[in-house]
């Protein structure tokens, strides 16, 4: 006698499994086969972050550049300070220089003519000193009077100034009033013990001075005329002269 088998039918339950197991093995055929594209998307890892560090690194370059530009900066600026302070420090020095070696040309030059005053009696011409100005053929003279006398009487009187020198191959004699620039320049003395007479003058082109001759005539007809010749070479102040330059 034949026994009935009766089986349950789930069809459902069959094909959950078959797409499962396709799925499973659909996913290890596409791991193992399909390398490639864990290559790419590894490589793509790394090469974001190797661009990440690239631009942490690139704004860290820019951040020292902008750092350095301004130090440049800073330098240059106080690069040109330090030179503008050393140009004026060098031509303040050279100024005082000029001053002292001017200073020391006066003090040598009345150092003299205290010296010539002691052994010298009554009204005299003690000196005459020539300054070269830096205009062209421009000149600051000073001529200094002396009256050296045991009264109190006062030496009044003209003085008359000339200038003997060359111009074109010919000897020429000029006036001081006409080379004087001081229109205004008193050339009459009144004074008891000391007179200096000074100012500024300018020779006509292509005159070479050689000789100053300076004329006295006091007031009183007792006293005879004064007269006393410097050559030019030896009243050209000697300071302004020369150039002189700090090492």
């Amino acid at each position: 006698m034949e026994r009935l088998v009766i089986r349950h039918h789930r069809p459902v339950q069959l094909l959950m499994a078959v797409i499962i197991i396709c799925l499973l093995l659909s996913t290890t055929i596409w791991l193992f086969l399909d390398e490639s594209h864990w290559s790419y998307i590894k490589a793509r890892y790394l090469a974001g972050q190797k661009s990440k560090e690239l631009w942490e690194i690139n704004r860290s370059l820019d951040d020292e550049n902008k750092e350095l530009h301004e130090r440049v900066i800073m330098l240059e600026r106080t690069a040109q300070v330090d030179s503008q302070t050393a140009a004026e420090l060098h031509e303040e020095m050279k100024k005082l220089q000029d001053e002292i070696y001017r200073l020391k040309g006066e003090l040598e030059f009345y150092q003299g003519i205290m010296a010539s005053t002691r052994a010298s009696k009554g009204l005299n011409i003690q000196g005459m000193q020539i300054e070269p100005l830096p205009q062209y053929h421009n000149y600051r003279f000073k001529l200094i009077l002396t009256n050296v006398t045991n009264s109190d009487k006062v030496a009044e009187g003209v003085i008359d100034i000339a200038l003997e020198g060359s111009q074109d191959g010919a000897a020429r004699l000029l006036d001081f009033k006409d080379v004087a620039l001081s229109e205004t320049l008193d050339l009459s003395f009144k004074f008891k013990n000391f007179k200096r007479l000074e100012g500024n003058m300018i020779l006509p082109e292509g005159f070479t001075p050689h000789r100053i001759i300076v004329r006295l005539h006091p007031k009183d007809s007792n006293l005879s005329k004064i007269e006393r010749i410097f050559d030019w070479p030896e009243i050209i102040s000697q300071v302004w002269r020369h150039e002189y330059y700090v090492g």
